[in-house]
C-alpha cells in the first residue's frame, strides 16, 4: 500500500544529487517487491517537506510559521534529498513571501517582548533553512541565483533593515547565511554610539569564526542594508564594511567572490563624495576598496574613477588619484579559484586520449597553501577504467608523475611557492631514446628530469579523459589556475622559458608570428639577460643562440592542430547544466570563474597611455606627480597594449618634456617610482638593469631635465649609473646590451660643456663620466669623444675663435671653465689608463704617442703637462717600444719646446716619474733611469727658469721662478748623487752642454747685476754644487768639465767677491792636465732628427687640433640644434591630449561646439560634400607598424680577445702621413639641413628630392615642402628650402622664396602635413594658376587630390618626371580594365562609376573624352556626372577658386509651392547665356559690344563673368573655409549686409533678369550639398536694410519646404529632367564649345577672360601685377575651350531614367523581381550568410558566413576571426586555404573591407582598427599579411558592425553603446556620432554607407535612421511594432540600390520573417506650409520562397546586396539567391 504511494513522489523528488550521502552501490536496481528501508525512510521524508512546505504556504500566525520552519530544518538535516523536494515545492519563493511578511506583524501586534523574539526566531529560521537548503547542493544555488535572484531577496528583507530594531538582528543573520556560520548570530548586536575601537575588538573576537563565502547575494544585501542605513548608524555601517574587507583578506576565493558583486562603484562614491567620512570609517573603505580594485574592475567604473581624477578647473582630486594609483599595482589575471575538492574536465578532440607522439602540459597555477600530509592531483589523462598519468603536488612542494607504464610514482624536485604565479611545463617523450623522457620546467627553467616509461593501456580515454585539479572527496588544496595546455606533441627546451615570460595573462594559441609583441618590457629584458648570459658562457654557441632569437621573432612554430585543449577563463565554454549543450569543458565541484579585468586593461580601452599622461600633466605637487607617475608606470609595467600605446604616441618624450616643466616637483618617491619602471631595483640594487630602452633613452638620459630637479635628486640620478655598471650583477649586459648603444659619454660630454648643472656637481658628473666610459671603453663609445673632447677643451682657444657660431645658439653653452673641466676629464681618462685592459684597448684604438702630443699643444697649463707625462710614463710602463714610437713623432724634441712653459713642482714631479719609471716609488732602490730622453726637456726647462727668475717684469713671477729652480735642482742634486744610470746621461755631450749653457747664461746675468737677492744666492750655490758634481764625475768630456770649473770660478767670484782670488776649488785637478777637447765620439740619436722634423710634426698636430676643435663645434652646434629641435617636435605634440577631450573623449568638454569645416576629400565625380573638424591640430591614430615593445634583441656578443698583441715600433711610419692623422678622429660632422622634416617622415624613408611649392586652397595659397621619400610623397605646409638647402620656417624666410604671383598668402590657417604611399599616387595633370601654366595637380587613390604651383616651369616638368616613374614603377591592378568591358559589370552603373570617378577623372585625353561623351548620349552617365568631367578635361578644379567648376542654373521657377518638372516653363532657357535670358538684357549687351568696337576697344557683351573666385566665396560664404577666403577677398570684411547671398529667387533674378545684376552660372554645391544653405555656424551677417530682418540661413523657394536637403534633391531631379537632358548641348557649346566667344550668341566676356590673354610673368611692376590678379579674380576665367563643332544630342528613346538598350529597371520595375529557383551558393546550414562581397573579375558575388570575410574581387584571400563570447578576436589570413598570418589579440567582433588594400575590423575593447593589406608574391610562407595602421577610440561598448566607403572615404561603425560613429577612411580621425540611445534595444547591430549618394544608414531593434554623410537625420522608421522574432531583430540586413543617379531612391531590408521589404523616402506627407518631413513609404514586400525546404519556418535574411539592376539576398540556412527582372 505505501509502496505505491511514495513511488510516484520519489521518481519524481529524489533526485540524483551529487551530493547525497548514499553510496551509487546501493541504489542497484532491486528486483524484489519489498522496498529496501532506507529507500523507505527517504520516501517518508519527501512526503513530509511536502506537506510542510504546503503547510508554511497557509501558515498566518508567527508562532505556527515557527512551528513549520523548524519542522522544516529537521526534514531538511535528516536527508539531503529533501533540498530538492524543497525547490521542487516552490520552498525557496515561499521563504521570500515569510520574510517579507514578518515585519509587517511586528508593527501590527503589540511591543511585547515574546513577539520581539518570536520575530527574531521566525527570520532565524529563515535563514537557517536557506542557508542549509543552499550548503553544498549546486542545483539550489543555481536555482536561488537565477529564479529567486538578488532582487527579489533584497526586497524581501528590505522591511527588516529598513527598521532600526530589527536591522542589527536581520543584518547579523545574513552574515551567518553568506557564511553558513550561526556563530555570527549575534554579531552586530549590543554596538552603540561611535565606540571604533570595541568594534576592532570584538573583530579580533570572532576572527576564528572567518570562513569561505558560500551566498554571496546575502552581502550584497548586507552592504546596502548598512550603507543606506540612517546616518546616526555610522559604526554599524563601519562594522559591515570592515567585515566584507575581513573577509577579502581572509582568502583569495572570497576576493573574487566580492569583487564579482560589484560593490567598486558604490565604494569610490563613498570616498570621494563630499560628505566627509569617520576616519575609521574611511580607511576601511579605502583598504575594501583596494583589495577589490586589486583584482578586478568593470571598464565603466574605471571611466567614472578616471574622469572624477581630474575636476571641472582642471586640477587633481588627491583621493581619486589614491584610488588609481592603488588600483593600478594589478596582481591579477583572469582565472579559476579551486576550493577543492574542484577539477575542470575537457574533451579530447582526437579518437586517442594520450598522443602516440608524446606530450607537453603546462599551466600557469597560483597555491594559497600546500596541503600538510596529502597529495593533491594537479592533472591526469584518464581512461574509462583507470587513470593513465596524473601529476599530484606533495606537501614539500615537489611533484608525483604517476602513469600506467611504470609501478612506483617518479618524485620530480621543484619547490612550488606558495601565494605566487608559478608557471609549470612538463614535457613527456614517447620513446627511450630521448634521454630523459620527462622534463620538468618550473618557470621556464628546467628543474628535475627523469627516465621514465611513457604510460600505456587504453589509451582511447573516457568522454572526458582530461582533469585539471582534483574533485576525489579527500582533496583540500586551495589554488588557481589561469590557463593550461595540452600539446601533442614534446616542446623543445627553449621553449618554456619564452612561454613563462609571456606571463600568466597570455591565454592565446602561440600561432601569432610576432609573439615577442606580448612579452612585457621586464620579460624581454629577462629573456634577453638569460640569452645573452649563454651566448656568453659558450663562445661557440653564439650561433644556436641567434637562431633561437630569430625563431622567436617569427613565432614559436607549434602547430595549431597540435594543441589538444587549451583551458582558461577567457577562451573556454563551459556546459550549462539547464540547457544541455555539451561544450569544451565542463566544471566539477567548487570551481569559481573569476573574471578580472585589471585597472590597467579598463585605462587601455578608456584611452590607453595619454590618460595616465594627462594626469603628470595636471599634477601640481610633488605627491600628485609621484603618485601620478604611479599610475602610469603601473599601467604600462604588465601590459603590452598600454606599452605600444605609449611608444606609438611618442609618450615617453611626451614624458620627458612634461617633467621637464615640473622637474621642481619631483620628489624621491617620484624618482624612485620612475626609474623602478626603467628597470632599476632600489630594494636589491645588484638586480637593476635597464628594461626599457625606449624610455630610458628619453627620460633618464635627459640630462636637462634631471640638472634642474633638487640637489638630492641629482645626486640619486647621477649613482644610478653607478648602479647599473658597477654595482648590477648584469652590469655586463647593461653596458654591451643597453647603455653601449645610447652613447651616453657623448652626452655627457655635451652636459660638461653646458651650464645646467652648478659647479658642486661637478666632481658627481666627473665620476659617472669614469664609471660610463669604463664601462665600455671602445674606440665609438668613449675613447674618440673623450679625446676629441680634450683636444678641442684643453687649450684656450679664445683666440682662434674665428668661426664661432652665432651667439644666441650658444649661449647656454659654458666657456668660462671649458678648459678647468676638460682638465677634470683628462684626468679620469689617465686613470682609466692605468689599468692595462683599458690601455691596450686605448692603443689599438688611437697611436698613443701623437694623441699624447695633440692634448699637450703648445703652450699647456702645468695640470695638462703633468696629466700627459702622467700618461707617458704609463705607456713606459706598459710598452717597450714607446720609446722609440715616440721619438718617431719628434715626441721628445716637442717635449723639450713646450714642457719648460708649463714647468713647476707638479710637472717636475711627472717629469722624473718618465726618467726614472716607477722605481722612484721604491725609495730603498737605487733609481734607475728609464727614459733617457726626456733628459733634455728638463734642462730646457731649468734654463727658461732661471731666465724666467732673473728677467721676468713681475716681481712675484720672479719669485715663484726662484723657487722652482731651488726645488729642480735640489732633485737633480739628490738624483744626480743616488742613481749611476743618471751619471751616464752626462756622457751625452749635448745634455751636458745644455746644462752648461743654462749655467753660464745665468751666473752672467747675475754677475752683471746691480744687486743680488737671497733667492739668486740660494740658486747660485745650488747650480755651482750640481755643476761641480758632474765635473767630477768621470763619463764627463774633459772640455766640458773644464767649460764648468770656468763659470764655477766666475760663479764664486760673485757670490764671494773677496775671497775671489784663491779659489776654493782647484780646475786643474778637476779637469785633469791634459785638456781633452775632442768631442764625443758616439753620435747621438737626439740628433738625428733635424730641427725640420721638429717643426713638422709640430705644425701637424697643430693643423690637426684646429681639424678637431672645428668638428667639435659642429657636433656641438648640431647638437644644439637637434635639441632645440626635438624639444620643438615634443611640445608640438598635442594630440595625445586633444583626443581625450574631443566629443567621444574621456574628458570631453560639454561647453565646446565643433566648428565645420568643408573637407578636401572628394567623392565621386570630385564631388566635395563632406564636413570635417575645423580644427589644426586633429587626435591621431596612427600606429608605427614597425614598433614593438618586448623585444628579443639580437645580441653583440664580443667573441674577439680583449688583449691585443703589442705592434711592433716599425708599424708606425716614420713621418705623419696627413692621411692617418686626420681620420683617427676627424668625423664627418654633416649639419643635418632637413632636421625640421625628419619626424614626419615613416619610418625607413629616405628624402630623395624637395620642392618647394605652393599649395593651393580656394583662393589661399600656402608655402610648403613637396617631398619625395623612397616610399612616400609628402606635402608639409608652412616649410620652404631656404638657399642653403636647409628646411626653415616660412615666416623665417623670404617671400620671394615662395610666393606666387596673385595668391593670398596664408601662414597661420590649417599648416598640414599630408603623406601618401607611392602606391596610393593615381595620376597627375598639368593646370594653370592665374594663366600661369606652372601648377601640377595629383591625384590619389583616397580621393585626395593636391593642387601645388611651383616657382617655374623647370621644377614643374622635374616633378612631372618623378612622378611619372613612382607610376610606372607600381602600375596599377590588371583588374580594372577587363572589369569596364565586362557585360556583368553593365549593369553596375553607380558602383563603377564611384570606383572609376576619380581615375576617370584625373588624366582626360581627347579620346576619353569622345568615351564620356557617348556614355552620355547613350544615358549610361548622369548629366551631373557629365558635366563634372567636362569641368574635369578644361581645367576647372575645386582646388581652386578661380577656376571652379561651372554648372547651370536649370530653373527658373523659384516661387511655386509645387515644382512642375514636366513643364517647359519651369526652366531656365540653356541656349542662351545667362546676360541674355530677357530682351532688355540682349539689347543692354549688344550696344555694350558696339560701344566698345567703336572706341576701337576689344569689344565684349559682359563687364562681369559666370565664374569667378568672388562668385564661388559668394555662393559658399556660410561654409568654411569659404567663409575666410570671402573675407580675404573682401579686404577682411564682410561685404554690405545685402550683397550678400540671401535668398534663391533674388539671386536668380539678379544673374537671369536684372539690368543691373550679374551674369554668374551656379557650382556643383547646388546640386550635392545642402549644408552650404544654413548658417550652422551662426555667424553675424547683419540685417537687411529694407526689412531690417538678420541675415541667417538662405531663403528657399516655397516648392522647397523649408528644408536645404529638399531643395538639393529637387534640383539636381530638375538637371537630370528629360528637358534639361534634350537642350543641354545647347549650354555646352556656350561654356565649352564653338560658341564660347561668339558675338552672335552674345557670349563674349572680358578679353582678360579667355587664355593666353595675360601673361603675369612679364609684368614686373609689382603694382600693375596686383591689379591684373584683382581683375581676373573679379572678372574670372573662361574655361578652356574643347569642343569645335556643336555638341551631338541626347538619346532620349524608351525610359530615360535607365541606359540605352535597358528596359526593366528595379527602381521603376520592383514589382517584375522574381527569385531565382536555384540557391547560386551554399555554405551549409550552420553557416549563415552574413556579407556579399563582389568579385568583378570571377563575376559572381560570394556569400561569407560569420567570422569571415573575402577581400573584394579576390575571394581566394580571407581574413577569419573567431565570433565566439570566449575569443581573443584573433584575425587569420588565409590565402587559398592556407593560413598566411595569424594576428593574436586583435580583439575582432566585426570586420569589412574598405577596398582590396584596406580592412576596417571592430572590437570587443571598443575599438574601430584599421589595417593595411600587405602582399608580397614572392613569400611563399606569407604571401599576404595585415598590418595595423590606425586604432580608433570613441565607443564605450563593444563594437558590432562596421561598414567602410572608399568612394566616400567614410567607415562607419555601431556598437553596443546604442551609437554609430563616423570616422575618416583615410587618416583614421573621428568625425561625429549617430546616436540611437542608450540600452539593450538601442544597441546599433546594422550600418551601410550608400555608395552614390554618401547616405548612411544605421539599425538598432527600435529604429532604422537615414542620416546625409553629414550625419543630418533624413528619414527613421519605427520598428518597435514590428518584432516577428525574439532570436532575430526586426531589421536584420539592408542595401542601398546604387546608381549613378536615381530617380526614386530605394534602400531594401531584410527580415527574420524571410520578408525583403523595398522602401523609399520623401516629403510627400508634409502639411502645407511646415517645413519638409521626410518619412519612408513602404514599396514592395517580397516573400522568399519557402517551398521544397524541408522545415516549415520561414528563412531569416542575412545579407542583401544590389549589383547593378540585380538584387541578392544570403540566408541564416548558408544559401544565396538571385532575383532577376525579365530580360
Amino acid at each position: 500500500m505505501l509502496r505505491t504511494l511514495f513511488t510516484p513522489l520519489s521518481a519524481r523528488f529524489s533526485l540524483p544529487s551529487p551530493l547525497s550521502p548514499r553510496n551509487s552501490q546501493d541504489s542497484a536496481p532491486e528486483e524484489s517487491d519489498e522496498l529496501d528501508p532506507e529507500d523507505f525512510a527517504r520516501d517518508v521524508l519527501v512526503e513530509l517537506m511536502r506537506n510542510a512546505t504546503e503547510r508554511l504556504k497557509a501558515a498566518n500566525s508567527l508562532t505556527e510559521r515557527i512551528e513549520v520552519l523548524s519542522e522544516i530544518h529537521k526534514i531538511m538535516l535528516q536527508d539531503a534529498c529533501t533540498k530538492d523536494v524543497f525547490r521542487e515545492m516552490d520552498g525557496f519563493l515561499v521563504l521570500m513571501s515569510v520574510l517579507s511578511t514578518i515585519h509587517p506583524q511586528f508593527s501590527k501586534e503589540t511591543r511585547e517582548e515574546s513577539a520581539g523574539s518570536e520575530l527574531l526566531e521566525a527570520t532565524r529560521l529563515v535563514f537557517v533553512i536557506l542557508s542549509e537548503a543552499l550548503h553544498k547542493h549546486n542545483e539550489n544555488a543555481a536555482y536561488f541565483r537565477t529564479a529567486v535572484g538578488l532582487e527579489s531577496f533584497a526586497q524581501a528583507t528590505l522591511a527588516l533593515v529598513s527598521d532600526a530594531r530589527t536591522i542589527k538582528q536581520t543584518v547579523s543573520f545574513l552574515t551567518c547565511l553568506a557564511l553558513h556560520n550561526f556563530a555570527w548570530s549575534r554579531f552586530f548586536l549590543h554596538i552603540t554610539g561611535a565606540d571604533y575601537t570595541a568594534a576592532d575588538s570584538k573583530f579580533m573576537e570572532f576572527s576564528p569564526h572567518l570562513g569561505l563565502i558560500h551566498v554571496p547575494e546575502a552581502l550584497r544585501v548586507l552592504y546596502d542594508a548598512v550603507t543606506q542605513c540612517p546616518q546616526g548608524n555610522a559604526l554599524l555601517r563601519y562594522m559591515g564594511i570592515k567585515l566584507l574587507e575581513r573577509l577579502a583578506l581572509h582568502k583569495h576565493r572570497n576576493q573574487c567572490v566580492l569583487s564579482s558583486l560589484g560593490f567598486e562603484r558604490t565604494l569610490f562614491e563613498r570616498l570621494c563624495a563630499p560628505a566627509v567620512l569617520p576616519r575609521a570609517e574611511r580607511q576601511v573603505v579605502q583598504k575594501l576598496l583596494r583589495r577589490l580594485l586589486d583584482h578586478s574592475i568593470r571598464t565603466e567604473d574605471a571611466r567614472v574613477m578616471f574622469q572624477r581624477a581630474i575636476r571641472k578647473d582642471d586640477t587633481l582630486d588627491p583621493d581619486v588619484l589614491e584610488v588609481l594609483r592603488a588600483g593600478m599595482k594589478v596582481k591579477w589575471p583572469e582565472h579559476f579559484s579551486f576550493e577543492s575538492p574542484a577539477a575542470v574536465r575537457m574533451n579530447k578532440t582526437g579518437t586517442r586520449a594520450l598522443p602516440a607522439t608524446g606530450f607537453t602540459f603546462m599551466m600557469w597555477l597560483w597555491i594559497e597553501k600546500v596541503p600538510r600530509d596529502v597529495r593533491h592531483s594537479l592533472f591526469s589523462i584518464s581512461s574509462s577504467s583507470s587513470v593513465l598519468f596524473s601529476l599530484k603536488l606533495r606537501p614539500d612542494g615537489s611533484l608525483d608523475c604517476e602513469s600506467t607504464g611504470n609501478k612506483e610514482p617518479a618524485v620530480l624536485k621543484a619547490h612550488l611557492a606558495k601565494g605566487r604565479w608559478t608557471h609549470l611545463t612538463l614535457v613527456h617523450y614517447p620513446h627511450r631514446n630521448f634521454k630523459p623522457t620527462i622534463r620538468l620546467f618550473v618557470d621556464g627553467t628546467l628543474a628535475d628530469s627523469v627516465n621514465w616509461h611513457y604510460p600505456k593501456g587504453d589509451t582511447n580515454g573516457a568522454d572526458r579523459p582530461y582533469a585539471i585539479g582534483d574533485n576525489s572527496s579527500d582533496a583540500c588544496l586551495n589554488w588557481c589556475l589561469t590557463a593550461a595546455y595540452l600539446f601533442s606533441v614534446p616542446l623543445s627546451d627553449d621553449l618554456p622559458r619564452f612561454i613563462y615570460h609571456l606571463g600568466p595573462r597570455y591565454v592565446a594559441r602561440f600561432q601569432a608570428a610576432d609573439l615577442v609583441r606580448f612579452l612585457t618590457y621586464e620579460a624581454a629584458t629577462a629573456l634577453n639577460i638569460h640569452l645573452y648570459g649563454r651566448a656568453e658562457q659558450t663562445r661557440g654557441s653564439a650561433a644556436d643562440v641567434k637562431n633561437l632569437i630569430s625563431s622567436f621573432k617569427n613565432g614559436l612554430g607549434i602547430n595549431d592542430s597540435s594543441i589538444v585543449f587549451a583551458v582558461s577563463p577567457a577562451t573556454m565554454q563551459f556546459e550549462v547544466p539547464s540547457s544541455g549543450e555539451l561544450n569544451d569543458a565542463a566544471t566539477n565541484g567548487d570551481v569559481f570563474v573569476a573574471r578580472c579585468n585589471g585597472l590597467d586593461l579598463a585605462m587601455w580601452e578608456i584611452g590607453g597611455a595619454a590618460v595616465s599622461l594627462r594626469l603628470i600633466q595636471l599634477a601640481s605637487n610633488p605627491h600628485e606627480v609621484s603618485r601620478a607617475l604611479g599610475v602610469l608606470t603601473d599601467g604600462l609595467r604588465n601590459g603590452w597594449q598600454n606599452s605600444e600605446d605609449m611608444e606609438r604616441l611618442r609618450g615617453y618624450d611626451i614624458l620627458a618634456d612634461i617633467l621637464r616643466r615640473k622637474c621642481h616637483l619631483i620628489n624621491m618617491t617620484g624618482f624612485e617610482t620612475l626609474f623602478e619602471f626603467l628597470g632599476m631595483n632600489f630594494k636589491s640594487p645588484d638586480h637593476s638593469t635597464i628594461v626599457n630602452t625606449t624610455a630610458y633613452r628619453a627620460i633618464a638620459l635627459d640630462f636637462q631635465l634631471w640638472s634642474r630637479t633638487r640637489h638630492e635628486i641629482q645626486l640619486v640620478h647621477l649613482e644610478h649609473f653607478v648602479t647599473l655598471l658597477d654595482t648590477s650583477r648584469h652590469k655586463r649586459f647593461n653596458s654591451k646590451q643597453r647603455i653601449a648603444k645610447m652613447g651616453v659619454v657623448r652626452k655627457l660630454l655635451f652636459v660638461l660643456q653646458t651650464d645646467w648643472y652648478d659647479q658642486d656637481m661637478l666632481p658627481f658628473l666627473l665620476d659617472t663620466l669614469r664609471v660610463v666610459a669604463e664601462a665600455n671603453f671602445s674606440i665609438d663609445a668613449a675613447i674618440r669623444p673623450i679625446v676629441s673632447y680634450l683636444a678641442a677643451n684643453l687649450h684656450d682657444t679664445s683666440t682662434t675663435n674665428g668661426a664661432s657660431s652665432p651667439h644666441s645658439m650658444m649661449s647656454r653653452i659654458d666657456n668660462h671653465n671649458a678648459q678647468y673641466k676638460a682638465e677634470q676629464v683628462f684626468k679620469i681618462l689617465v686613470a682609466v689608463l692605468d689599468n692595462p685592459t683599458m690601455f691596450n684597448k686605448f692603443t689599438a684604438a688611437l697611436p698613443l704617442t701623437r694623441i699624447c702630443l695633440l692634448l699637450l699643444g703648445d703652450r699647456p697649463s702645468s695640470f695638462t703637462a703633468t696629466l700627459v707625462l702622467r700618461v707617458i710614463s704609463i705607456a713606459l710602463g706598459m710598452s717597450t717600444s714607446f720609446i722609440r714610437k715616440f721619438e718617431l713623432v719628434s715626441g721628445w724634441n716637442v717635449l723639450k719646446l713646450v714642457l719648460p712653459y708649463a714647468w713647476d713642482a707638479q710637472v717636475q714631479d711627472a717629469t722624473f716619474d718618465v726618467l726614472l719609471g716607477r722605481s722612484r716609488d721604491k725609495r730603498e732602490i737605487v733609481p734607475t733611469v728609464v727614459c733617457p730622453y726626456v733628459v733634455p726637456a728638463i734642462f730646457s726647462s731649468l734654463k727658461m727658469a732661471l731666465d724666467s727668475s732673473r728677467v721676468a717684469e713681475d716681481a712675484e713671477v720672479r719669485a715663484t721662478s726662484t723657487t722652482i729652480v731651488e726645488h729642480l735642482l735640489e732633485t737633480l742634486i739628490d738624483t744626480h748623487s743616488t742613481s749611476p744610470t743618471f751619471r751616464d746621461v752626462f756622457k751625452s755631450h749635448a745634455v751636458t752642454q745644455s746644462f752648461i749653457d743654462a749655467y753660464k747664461m745665468f751666473s752672467t746675468s747675475v754677475a752683471h747685476a746691480a744687486e743680488i737677492d737671497q733667492g739668486t744666492v740660494r740658486v747660485l750655490e745650488k747650480l755651482s754644487h750640481l755643476g761641480l758634481s758632474i765635473a767630477l764625475d768621470n763619463s764627463v768630456a774633459v772640455s766640458q768639465k773644464q767649460e764648468i770649473m770656468d763659470v764655477l770660478q766666475s760663479a764664486e767670484s760673485v757670490l764671494n767677491p773677496r775671497a775671489s782670488q784663491e779659489t776654493s776649488i782647484d780646475a786643474g785637478a778637476v779637469v785633469g792636465t791634459k785638456a781633452r777637447r775632442r768631442r764625443m765620439a758616439s753620435v747621438r740619436l737626439s740628433m738625428q732628427l733635424g730641427e725640420s722634423a721638429v717643426k713638422r710634426s709640430i705644425i701637424r698636430i697643430r693643423d690637426w687640433r684646429t681639424s678637431v676643435i672645428a668638428t667639435e663645434k659642429k657636433r656641438l652646434r648640431k647638437t644644439v640644434l637637434d635639441l632645440r629641435e626635438h624639444h620643438r617636435q615634443v611640445s608640438s605634440l598635442t594630440e595625445w591630449a586633444t583626443v581625450l577631450t574631443t566629443e567621444r573623449g574621456l574628458w570631453a568638454k560639454s561647453d565646446v561646439t565643433p566648428h565645420w569645416r568643408l573637407d578636401e576629400t572628394e567623392g565621386p565625380y570630385r564631388v566635395r560634400k563632406k564636413l570635417e573638424h575645423d580644427e589644426d591640430k586633429l587626435p591621431s591614430s596612427k600606429v608605427d607598424p614597425n614598433q614593438q615593445i618586448g623585444d628579443v634583441q639580437e645580441l653583440d656578443v664580443d667573441t674577439r680577445s680583449i688583449m691585443q698583441i703589442e705592434v711592433p715600433p716599425w708599424s708606425e711610419s716614420y713621418e705623419l702621413s696627413s692621411t692617418d692623422v686626420d681620420d683617427q678622429l676627424g668625423e664627418e660632422i654633416v649639419d643635418d639641413k632637413h632636421r625640421r622634416v625628419r619626424h614626419e617622415l615613416e619610418p625607413g624613408d629616405v628624402i630623395e628630392a624637395v620642392k618647394t611649392v605652393a599649395r593651393i586652397s580656394g583662393v589661399d595659397s600656402s608655402p610648403g615642402l613637396l617631398i619625395f621619400g623612397k616610399s612616400h610623397l609628402y606635402l608639409l605646409d608652412g616649410l620652404v628650402e631656404n638657399d642653403d638647402g636647409e628646411v626653415i620656417d616660412a615666416h623665417d624666410a623670404p617671400r620671394s622664396l615662395f610666393f606666387v604671383p596673385g595668391s593670398i598668402i596664408d601662414l597661420d590657417s590649417h599648416q598640414r602635413a599630408q603623406r601618401w604611399p607611392h602606391d596610393q599616387i593615381m595620376s597627375y595633370s598639368d593646370r594653370t594658376f592665374l594663366f600661369r601654366d606652372v601648377a601640377l595637380e595629383i591625384y590619389f587613390k583616397d580621393s585626395r587630390s593636391l593642387l601645388v604651383v611651383f616657382v617655374d616651369r623647370k621644377q614643374r616638368q622635374a616633378t612631372t618626371k618623378q612622378l611619372g616613374q613612382i607610376i610606372g614603377k607600381l602600375s596599377t591592378d590588371p583588374s580594372t580594365p577587363g572589369a569596364i568591358k565586362s557585360p556583368f559589370v553593365g549593369r553596375l552603373s553607380s558602383k563603377l562609376s564611384s570606383t572609376f570617378s576619380a581615375k576617370i577623372l584625373s588624366g582626360f585625353s581627347q579620346d576619353e573624352l569622345s568615351v564620356a561623351q557617348r556614355k552620355w548620349q547613350s544615358r549610361e552617365i548622369s548629366n551631373f556626372t557629365y558635366l563634372s568631367i567636362l569641368n574635369q578635361v578644361s581645367g576647372r578644379t575645386p582646388s581652386d577658386a578661380t577656376q571652379y567648376p561651372v554648372f547651370p542654373w536649370v530653373l527658373s521657377d523659384y516661387t511655386s509651392t509645387k515644382l512642375e518638372l514636366s513643364s517647359p516653363q519651369t526652366f531656365r532657357d540653356l541656349s542662351l547665356p545667362m546676360g541674355a535670358l530677357t530682351p532688355a538684357r540682349q539689347e543692354a549687351a549688344r550696344s555694350r559690344y558696339e560701344n566698345l568696337m567703336s572706341v576701337e576697344e576689344k569689344p565684349f557683351h559682359y563687364g562681369t563673368h559666370f565664374s569667378s573666385s568672388m562668385i564661388v566665396c559668394h555662393f559658399l560664404i556660410r561654409l568654411e573655409p569659404f567663409t575666410h577666403m570671402f573675407k580675404t577677398l573682401q579686404g577682411g570684411d564682410w561685404d554690405l549686409p545685402d550683397r550678400l547671398f540671401i535668398d534663391m529667387k533674388r539671386a536668380y533674378t539678379s544673374a537671369a533678369a536684372d539690368i543691373r545684376g550679374d551674369v554668374r552660372e551656379l557650382i556643383p554645391e547646388f546640386y550635392s550639398c545642402p549644408e552650404f544653405l544654413e548658417n550652422s555656424a551662426n555667424l553675424d551677417f547683419g540685417v537687411q536694410q529694407n526689412t531690417g530682418e538678420k541675415i541667417h540661413d538662405v531663403k528657399l523657394p516655397p516648392w522647397a519646404k523649408n528644408d536645404p536637403l529638399l531643395f538639393i534633391v529637387m534640383n539636381r531631379k530638375a538637371l537630370e529632367s528629360d528637358y534639361v537632358s534634350e537642350h543641354l548641348p545647347q549650354w555646352i557649346d556656350l561654356i565649352w564649345g564653338y560658341k564660347q566667344a561668339d558675338p552672335e550668341a552674345l557670349n563674349v566676356f572680358h578679353p582678360l577672360s579667355y587664355e593666353g590673354a595675360i601673361d603675369l610673368d612679364s609684368i614686373t611692376d609689382d603694382l600693375e601685377r596686383e591689379a591684373t590678379v584683382g581683375i581676373i579674380h573679379n572678372f574670372g576665367q573662361t574655361p578652356r575651350k574643347i569642343f569645335a563643332a556643336p555638341h551631338p544630342p541626347r538619346n532620349m528613346h524608351g525610359n530615360s531614367s535607365l541606359p540605352l538598350g535597358l528596359i526593366y529597371g528595379v527602381a521603376e520595375d520592383y514589382h517584375l523581381l522574381t527569385q531565382g529557383s536555384r540557391p547560386l551558393k551554399d555554405l551549409g546550414a550552420e553557416q549563415p550568410v552574413r556579407d556579399l562581397v563582389l568579385d568583378l573579375i570571377g563575376q559572381q558575388v560570394v556569400p561569407c558566413p560569420d567570422g569571415m570575410r573575402c577581400v573584394p574581387s579576390r575571394p581566394h584571400e580571407t581574413v577569419m576571426w573567431d565570433n565566439s563570447s570566449s575569443s581573443m578576436g584573433a584575425l587569420k589570413v588565409v590565402v587559398d586555404r592556407k593560413v598566411s598570418q595569424v594576428v593574436e589579440s586583435a580583439f575582432c567582433s566585426c570586420a569589412t573591407f574598405a577596398d582590396t588594400d584596406t580592412l576596417v575590423t571592430g572590437s570587443t575593447d571598443n575599438m574601430v582598427r584599421l589595417w593595411h593589406v600587405v602582399r608580397n608574391d614572392r613569400n611563399r610562407d606569407q604571401p599576404m599579411a595585415l598590418q595595423l595602421t590606425h586604432q580608433m577610440r570613441g565607443h564605450t561598448a563593444t563594437v558590432s558592425c562596421v561598414a567602410a566607403s572608399r568612394a566616400w572615404s567614410i567607415i562607419v561603425s555601431g556598437s553596443r553603446d546604442g551609437s554609430a560613429a563616423l570616422w575618416d577612411l583615410n587618416n583614421g580621425v573621428y568625425i561625429r556620432s549617430i546616436w540611437h540611445g542608450s540600452g539593450e534595444p538601442y544597441q546599433v547591430h546594422l550600418v551601410g554607407v550608400n555608395e552614390s549618394t554618401g547616405y548612411i544608414a544605421t539599425c538598432s531593434r527600435q529604429r532604422l535612421w537615414l542620416h546625409t554623410i553629414n550625419a543630418r537625420p533624413i528619414a527613421s522608421l519605427d520598428l518597435t511594432n514590428i518584432a516577428p522574432s525574439s532570436i532575430y531583430p526586426p531589421i536584420t540586413s539592408f542595401a542601398f540600390l546604387e546608381r549613378d543617379y536615381c530617380h526614386t531612391d530605394l534602400i531594401a531590408t531584410g527580415g527574420p520573417d524571410g520578408n525583403i521589404t523595398f522602401r523609399t523616402w520623401n516629403t510627400d506627407s508634409t502639411p502645407e506650409g511646415e517645413k519638409a518631413r521626410w518619412e519612408f513609404a513602404t514599396l514592395k514586400t517580397l516573400r522568399v520562397k519557402t517551398e521544397g525546404r524541408h522545415r516549415t519556418s520561414t528563412p531569416c535574411v542575412t545579407a542583401l546586396r544590389f549589383v547593378g539592376e540585380s538584387l541578392y539576398h544570403g540566408e541564416d540556412t548558408g544559401k544565396l539567391f538571385g532575383w532577376e527582372l525579365p530580360d
